[in-house]
């Protein structure tokens, strides 16, 4: 079965023993498009978007609502020019990503160039274009300046501010260390310093070719739940009651609360539980310390762990859409006022990823082999003809993405086995899966994949990145074409001394 929790049902449904994405036959789409291929769903994304736009504008009062989906995590354009279409703005992190989602017609007042160390010509850029400039780096307000007043013109910009968080101290879930949120926080590149804050503000504020309109924060996605937020909002509303102050009462036209929202069904760090993950590191001098009961004991008990660490719980429900919103929304406010921070007309922004387009799409794959052994260790192995390189952002993040079976989508659970793609990698998509009997031919229904999965694909073994289709009720289109040879080696250049006929001297 597909887990709703407490959230509304999604695009997806089991129908007679078959995976639906809206109204097609996913078995349908793989015999027509072939295999691996991404699906996303058009009604999910634009739901996901509403819920997103009406969830912070029902919390938020004081002002207009942006919702500014991260290009990151999705750069299809067919899917960016959705988006656009429904309103929505955009946080553009590199010059490409700006200028695909220009070409979609994006509201440039509703964009947010995000990133560190960029160029001049990327300023220059953004500013011709309108775009507001979330500034990261100090000398970016001289270059910001130079390039505004050559083109005789004004440019926005927010400051990516980084407070302290010391009130966050469980575990991040940014990395497999055991380090709290607020250490994840401050060792990851992003964010102005505090001490250097109150100074390069006044400078933007005193640039005759700069309008310093509102403050960024954008933390990731450290943890789930909602107390993450309300400890957040209130440290940042902390910082921005500072700088308000110290800019002789500087209000802020925009307030950026950046992303980092879980995903309906969150596969983010799961594929070693944490409990797995020290029980293997502190494990090894045990397991070692087997081998003296003889090869057939160790090999027997060593199978019985192995086994054991596969076992994953069933994952937790994670917030929905709209709980997020009323905490954030409601958490901010509160702590704005208390700073004495104006909120009247003021704008909020946030930028959501994951929690936007992850449930909108799946990887659809057939199995290519079903592997098993009995000795020394029983182990079963369902090879797919992905790859974990089309799944990239996941492999980076230790996702363990949830998954059925297509075409036995309401099998009983009968093998435990690891899912695994045909590069030469051990390139292990989920471990310790629990599957129905398998087959050659069955279609394996990767899910929680629309969010950084497709758009870090990569070639390695120089295999093609598979197509995109986007389904709409019983249809569906491509969208991103499936690569040919010519595609993965249309890069290369062989000199012409190395060409076949020539000799080396």
């Amino acid at each position: 079965m597909i887990p709703t929790d407490h959230h509304p049902p999604d695009c997806l449904s089991v129908r007679d023993g078959r995976l639906f994405i809206e109204d097609c036959d996913t078995l349908a789409l793989v015999e027509e498009f072939g295999t691996p291929i991404f699906a996303f769903s058009e009604a999910q994304i634009t739901e996901n978007y509403r819920r997103f736009h009406d969830a912070f504008a029902a919390g938020w009062t004081h002002g207009p609502v942006d919702v500014m989906p991260a290009m990151k995590a999705n750069t299809i354009l067919a899917i960016r020019q959705l988006l656009t279409n429904l309103g929505a703005g955009a946080d553009l992190y590199s010059p490409e990503e700006l200028e695909g989602a220009l070409r979609t017609g994006v509201d440039p007042e509703r964009t947010s160039a995000n990133g560190g160390g960029k160029g001049r010509q990327h300023l220059r850029r953004c500013i011709e274009a309108g775009v507001r400039i979330t500034v990261e780096d100090l000398h970016e307000i001289d270059w910001i300046q130079e390039e505004a007043a050559a083109l005789g013109k004004v440019a926005k910009i927010r400051l990516r501010v980084k407070p302290a968080l010391p009130n966050l101290w469980r575990r991040t879930d940014f990395t497999q260390l055991w380090i709290p949120i607020d250490l994840g926080v401050q060792v990851y590149k992003s964010g102005i310093p505090p001490e250097y804050l109150v100074d390069l503000g006044r400078k933007a504020i005193e640039a005759p070719n700069i309008e310093l309109v509102g403050l960024h924060f954008h933390a990731g996605r450290h943890h789930p739940g909602l107390w993450f937020w309300q400890g957040m909002m209130v440290r940042f509303a902390r910082l921005v009651g500072e700088l308000c102050r110290a800019w002789d009462g500087w209000k802020p036209q925009e307030i950026d609360i950046g992303g980092g929202m879980a995903s309906r069904r969150d596969p983010l760090n799961k594929e070693f539980s944490r409990w797995e993950f020290l029980l293997t590191a502190a494990g090894y001098p045990f397991l070692v310390g087997l081998r003296g009961l003889g090869e057939r004991m160790y090999h027997s008990l060593l199978g019985k762990i192995v086994n054991a660490l596969r076992e994953h719980p069933t994952p937790k429900g994670v917030p929905t859409i709209e709980q997020y919103a009323e905490t954030i929304t409601g958490t901010l406010s509160r702590a704005l006022l208390a700073e004495g921070v104006d909120l009247e007309g003021v704008r909020l922004q946030t930028e959501p990823g994951r929690s936007l387009y992850g449930d909108t799409a799946i990887h659809l794959s057939r199995v290519k082999v079903v592997k098993h052994q009995t000795e020394p260790i029983p182990y079963t192995w369902v090879l797919l003809d992905t790859t974990y390189f089309f799944l990239a952002g996941g492999v980076y993040e230790k996702n363990r993405h949830p998954f059925l079976v297509a075409n036995k989508a309401d099998a009983p659970e009968e093998i435990l086995a690891d899912i695994v793609g045909h590069s030469c990698y051990a390139d292990q998509i989920v471990l310790g899966a629990k599957m129905p009997a398998m087959e050659m031919g069955d279609v394996v229904a990767i899910l929680e994949v629309g969010a950084y999965q497709e758009s870090s694909a990569s070639n390695f073994n120089a295999l093609p990145r598979p197509a995109t289709v986007l389904v709409n009720g019983g249809t569906a289109e491509v969208i991103k074409h499936s690569e040919t040879l010519d595609d993965i080696y249309g890069r290369d250049v062989i000199p012409k001394r190395l060409r076949p006929g020539r000799r080396s001297r």
